[in-house]
């Protein structure tokens, strides 16, 4: 089918008032490499949970969605298998090639969860690729209707030239639909929130929504020092409520919740370091920095157009403290969404992504020494009634 007809169903619509970036009806985050290859690596590896099977299930129950959302009535067989391949490639998860789905072979030339494991983790001992697996179930799916099984045998991670996957028929299990319950929400507009005069919040709002975000030629989104991916909100909720839910079940919930705290400090860490080392910081935000804090609420501001919602500090001490509000942040909405109002606060990778980004700007050292030096405590969350999600973050020792 024709590229521009693609393209204007991939375009980015980005609603300001809400901080949302959506492509093709659905909410996407710009996360990276270091956050979604070391999310699925804690999944994975927790002994007590199925945690592949919550990978690959969140992947094939949202794009299943997110493909047909794409698709139309009028579109050939081809056209809807181009759309599919092609979402993939746009959203920075590498190269899937779809046209042998009917021999019962998908194969993958880039991966950004290869990239990711590569950059962060290593060379694994083990395939790699559960969420392609999901993405591919959930397209064959969305194109053709009928449920499959899809299975990875060979994987880049490992050596191979390409990942292979083998596409199993015969399978009696539905695919999950992705059941929501309605949102009933409005979010605070106004608060006793503090800016910087000398950062242009609008400014960098609008050069980064302008910023051409998609997958190259190879799918991928080699951006500010790291590989982005534009990823669904639902897909990272339903993969951390499974994981919360799991782990709770087995009596580790606690320990559920300081992991994905965790990679979230860890991802900010790393992510924010290569945005503030970037040519478009330097040209952008470099010259309006004039005190010690700006950085600090211009990191902020580059938060608010990722597409994580709206973000506002409430309170800092300089290096010692903060208090930061986030008035529709995706993790205390999809909360409500698919489990309704709960007990405890559920927001876990926004407060690791909170101390992250304050030991990024008032922490010392390389950063695996600042890893851990804040503790982040969430007190009061959308989720539970509140009417914000806020996040005090306080030097440790």
């Amino acid at each position: 089918m024709e590229i521009s007809s693609l393209a204007e169903r991939l375009a980015l619509r980005y609603d300001a008032p809400s901080g949302r970036r959506v492509i093709a009806g659905k909410d996407v985050l710009l996360h990276c490499h270091h956050y979604n290859a070391r999310l699925q690596r804690t999944v994975e590896s927790a002994d007590l949970v199925d945690g592949k099977r919550l990978i690959v299930g969140a992947a094939e129950c949202v794009f299943a969605e997110h493909i047909d959302r794409a698709l139309r009535a009028e579109d050939s067989v081809a056209a809807r298998w181009a759309v599919a391949e092609r979402l993939y490639a746009h959203l920075g998860f590498g190269r899937l090639d779809l046209s042998r789905v009917a021999e019962g072979v998908v194969t993958a030339t880039a991966s950004h969860f290869v990239e990711g494991w590569f950059a962060g983790l290593g060379r694994p001992e083990r395939m790699v690729c559960s969420f392609a697996e999901g993405y591919a179930q959930g397209a064959v799916y969305a194109v053709t209707g009928e449920p499959v099984h899809v299975r990875e045998v060979e994987c880049m991670a490992q050596g191979a030239p390409m990942c292979r996957f083998a596409v199993e028929r015969g399978r009696s299990e539905p695919v999950a639909p992705n059941a929501k319950r309605p949102l009933v929400f409005r979010p605070r507009e106004r608060g006793d929130w503090l800016r910087s005069p000398a950062i242009d919040e609008q400014a960098i709002l609008d050069a980064l929504v302008a910023m051409p975000v998609e997958g190259g030629p190879d799918g991928l989104i080699p951006a500010f020092g790291v590989y982005l991916a534009c990823m669904p909100a639902d897909f990272y909720n339903r993969v951390c409520i499974g994981f919360l839910a799991e782990m709770r079940r087995v009596g580790r919930g606690a320990t559920a919740e300081r992991l994905l705290a965790a990679e979230a400090e860890y991802c900010a860490l790393n992510t924010y370091r290569g945005l503030m080392s970037s040519p478009e910081w330097d040209g952008l935000v470099t010259p309006m920095l004039r005190g010690p804090d700006d950085p600090l609420f211009a990191t902020m501001t580059f938060c608010n157009a990722l597409g994580f919602g709206q973000w506002h500090i409430a309170g800092l001490e300089p290096g010692q403290w903060m208090l930061v509000e986030s008035v529709n942040g995706y993790e205390a909405l999809g909360a409500l969404q698919y489990l309704g109002s709960t007990s405890t606060p559920h927001c876990h990778g926004h407060k690791g992504a909170a101390a992250g980004i304050f030991a990024l700007i008032y922490g010392s050292g390389p950063l695996t020494e600042r890893f851990g030096t804040f503790h982040a405590v969430e007190e009061a969350c959308i989720a539970c009634g509140d009417p914000v999600c806020r996040f005090r973050v306080e030097r440790i020792g």
